[in-house]
């Protein structure tokens, strides 16, 4: 009975592998060759971008991707028009961001009842120590800083491109 599913989940693993392989078409927002700060946006995901006629962003779902448009649920763009592309979501940068910020509330938090724990317990009084609380605020200062440094906009202009690449099996 074992041959039959092995076999069952091969030829399903496979044949999902050829149709991956077939075609791909996706939005690459990148800044000159850097490839660290390279995003990518695939038919199926959502996107919020901001136009030259509109001073606000516009979150739409990509239904399409074709030579020099870019086909939405509901508008179609050129790279072009584009002025900026919301990326605060998108961009990994920003979970490492998250993280030393999270880190740094968390070792504020712990240096703060570590010492507050310490006081009660030798001298069995609530005071912290002057250091502590100067310690205390730098990390919950810098995790604060951390949570406000993050990638928010990708701006079209200068080096900073969107591109749209199509790429397609040499039988098509």
């Amino acid at each position: 009975m074992q041959l039959p599913i092995r076999t069952f989940l091969f030829s399903a693993f496979f044949i999902g592998l050829c149709f991956q392989a077939y075609g791909q078409k996706f939005i690459l927002l990148q800044k000159g060759n850097n490839q660290k700060t390279r995003l990518k946006y695939e038919i199926g995901e959502s996107f919020t971008y901001q136009t030259k006629n509109n001073a606000y962003y516009i979150t739409d779902v990509i239904k399409d991707i074709e030579k020099d448009i870019i086909i939405l649920s509901e508008n179609i763009l050129r790279p072009e028009d584009i002025t900026s592309v919301y990326i605060h979501d998108k961009d990994p940068r920003n979970h490492t961001l998250r993280n030393l910020s999270k880190l740094s509330y968390g070792g504020g938090a712990l240096w703060l009842t570590t010492n507050l724990v310490n006081n009660l317990y030798q001298e069995k009084n609530w005071k912290v120590d002057e250091s502590a609380l100067i310690g205390t605020g730098v990390l919950l200062g810098t995790g604060f800083a951390l949570s406000k440094v993050r990638y928010k906009h990708f701006k079209q202009q200068g080096r900073k491109k969107i591109k749209l690449i199509i790429l397609y099996d040499d039988a098509s």
